[in-house]
């Protein structure tokens, strides 16, 4: 009798060992596979990140860029105004034409030159950057529809 318990201690020694070697083959599968799964996290940030600092570069330069296109529409929004009141006194002037006579010509090149100085140039530069930028932050946000 005491062989027989002898041997299911033996049989039990073996069963344990069996489920440990099981047991450290999956902990090393598991390591295995988190590894991959953070070299591959790694792997995906230093491939996208370049790309992100470029965008945040592009954005800031064409913030830079639509402060400046901001500073020209407030002087073509003042050039409005004074083109507003210029079409008042070509309203009034039209009706007093007959009892002035005088035609206002100071006001007239005052508003033109007030057109001419807008540069338009650079408000087109700052709607083509604000442009460049915008279409890849669309790619980059499709990625995560």
């Amino acid at each position: 009798m005491e062989d027989k318990k002898e041997l299911s201690e033996r049989e039990l020694l073996v069963a344990l060992e069996d489920v440990q070697r099981r047991s450290l083959r999956h902990a090393r599968v598991t390591t295995v596979v988190c590894l991959v799964i953070a070299a591959l996290l790694l792997l995906v940030t230093l491939l996208t990140l370049p790309r992100v600092v470029s965008a945040l570069n592009r954005l800031d330069g064409t913030l830079n860029n639509l402060e400046g296109a901001m500073e020209t529409l407030s002087s073509l929004e003042g050039a409005a105004g004074q083109l507003d009141g210029f079409m008042e006194d070509v309203d009034t002037l039209g009706n007093a034409a007959s009892q002035l006579g005088d035609l206002d010509i100071d006001t007239l090149n005052k508003g033109i030159r007030d057109i001419s100085q807008i540069d338009f140039d650079r408000l087109n530069q700052a709607i083509n950057d604000l442009s460049d930028v915008i279409q890849p932050l669309a790619r980059f946000a499709n990625l995560f529809n």
